[in-house]
């Protein structure tokens, strides 16, 4: 496997009791329902214009971006979890999500989603030190990854751009897919929807 030109890295472990296995076979037939799968965050990284911005610069490149997971094996519990039920593109204008996706977390912090196809298992090994973030539309020569993806930094956007250093920061790559239109969104609770359905049928996965 070639290193992909644009990525977005995120860790994914076990969530609400369930296993990383359970999770991902989740996904896999959430997309055969409804043509793609939706993985929800929160926190102040990846956020939509973030995510947007590598995307616009991705197709004006003829690229496209792939989501990489890192296996974790914290697990994040949360009793407060309740049903998110609406999304939106741009933060304004919202739409009842399909009552074939289930996104839950702690609906009082802002969440948002990729949606992604292709989730596959995958053993690769990345080099963090020969990808940039992004800032704005354009590369950032001056921050990398391997310096950047640490402590509390759970996930990131990447650019691909080759440079000669003596020593590489490999994480190991579990799984793959591609990150397909919408790309990003953000996520809410409204109620005027039941959220009491069975939480099983799809896993959101946050911390």
């Amino acid at each position: 496997m070639q290193n992909p030109q644009y990525i977005i890295v995120m860790k994914i472990g076990p969530y609400c009791g369930y296993s990383l296995e359970e999770i991902i076979d989740i996904k896999q037939k959430e997309e055969k329902k409804i043509g793609e799968f939706f993985i929800g965050y929160s926190g102040v990284f990846c956020r939509p214009k973030v995510v947007k911005n590598l995307v616009n610069h991705a197709i004006n490149n003829n690229s496209s971006v792939k989501v990489l997971f890192i296996e974790t094996k914290s697990s994040y519990d949360n009793e407060n979890s309740n049903e998110f039920n609406y999304f939106s593109k741009d933060g304004e204008s919202w739409q009842e999500l399909s009552n074939e996706i289930l996104l839950v977390g702690d609906t009082n912090k802002k969440h948002f989603a990729i949606t992604g196809k292709n989730l596959e298992k995958i053993n690769y090994k990345l080099d963090l030190t020969q990808y940039c973030t992004l800032m704005g539309m354009f590369p950032n020569k001056e921050q990398y990854l391997d310096n950047y993806l640490k402590y509390r930094v759970d996930k990131a956007c990447g650019y691909y751009l080759l440079r000669n250093l003596a020593e590489e920061k490999i994480v190991n790559i579990s799984y793959m897919c591609d990150l397909v239109d919408p790309y990003c969104v953000h996520i809410k609770k409204t109620d005027l929807r039941d959220t009491t359905r069975n939480f099983s049928r799809h896993l959101f996965i946050a911390e």
